[in-house]
């Protein structure tokens, strides 16, 4: 489906399990001429519990799940016109697209879906993104929504051209950062379950990816072991040149004290601590049983 030169069919979608680099993965690849972070940067319609790429799984999925497809679809719509319209005053699609000009885009959507699920699905999506990434010009758009990552291969029908870098982050220093937010779980432990039932969807999502489309970065090799190395796999993994602005920024700002590396060996007494290292290590063996790549040690 072509809508224009202008429109990136090849988005740089980055996630992971929240808390674990993503946002400054993307503000990195935001300073880079040849790409464009996008404004929310994260746009969460596409990905999030609910979006449009659950949506259309449900519609080509089992004779189940494709009659409970539609109304799934109708759901994403509200969600897409409140939940992600307005988050905040200066964040969310309010800022790039009119509640009118997204009632229309909903009703074509809706009316398509089922039809063609893949093409309302595309038509919708792209619309939306040409006013969000409208300042794009040519370039890639980068969103950073955490759920890209576990639901990669979901995505893929809508953008097949699209890129996925998944971060992963030593659990413990992720579960101790979301006890410290106003969102997702706020207790050690069921942060530590939620780790790790995001961890191994991304493993997941990423084995039923098309091969070479997804690349996993370990946050700790980002932020402090081999920077430069890891900012050259991305930067090679991309298709672009390392930028000499985007390094300079990536030097001045990103570094392992501002990432709060470790900071669950401080946050809590003895104890807790000691109780939180012998959870996370029975999660990571069952994890690794499976497969999965586990994080650098924080």
């Amino acid at each position: 489906m072509n809508l224009g030169s202008d429109d990136c069919l090849n988005p740089v979608l980055v996630g992971g399990t929240g808390r674990s680099g993503s946002t400054i993965l993307g503000q990195i690849l935001g300073h880079h001429p040849e790409l464009m972070l996008t404004d929310p940067p994260e746009i969460r319609f596409l990905a999030n519990d609910h979006g449009v790429a659950e949506a259309l799984t449900m519609a080509t999925g089992s004779l189940r799940h494709r009659l409970r497809s539609k109304r799934e679809a109708r759901l994403c719509l509200e969600r897409t016109k409140t939940l992600w319209f307005w988050r905040a005053a200066k964040i969310g699609l309010h800022t790039s697209i009119t509640i009118e000009e997204l009632n229309a885009l909903g009703e074509t959507y809706l009316a398509e879906f089922g039809k063609d699920p893949v093409a309302a699905s595309q038509k919708f999506t792209f619309a939306i993104m040409s006013k969000v990434a409208r300042e794009a010009k040519g370039r890639r758009w980068v969103d950073t929504t955490p759920a890209n990552a576990r639901i990669s291969e979901q995505i893929e029908p809508i953008y097949p051209q699209s890129q996925v870098i998944a971060m992963i982050r030593d659990g413990r220093d992720v579960a101790a950062s979301f006890v410290e937010q106003n969102f997702g779980p706020n207790e050690i432990f069921a942060s530590l379950r939620q780790w790790e039932k995001r961890t191994l969807l991304i493993h997941q999502a990423t084995l039923a990816s098309a091969p070479g489309r997804c690349i996993i970065v370990d946050m700790l090799d980002l932020v402090d072991r081999e920077r430069d190395q890891t900012l050259q796999r991305i930067c090679d993994f991309l298709n672009v040149p390392v930028d000499s602005g985007m390094k300079s920024w990536f030097d001045d700002t990103v570094n392992a004290e501002n990432a709060h590396v470790g900071r669950w060996r401080t946050q809590f007494d003895s104890a807790t601590t000691l109780e939180i290292d012998r959870v996370y290590g029975e999660m990571v063996e069952q994890l690794r049983d499976q497969g999965v790549q586990i994080p650098l040690v924080s």
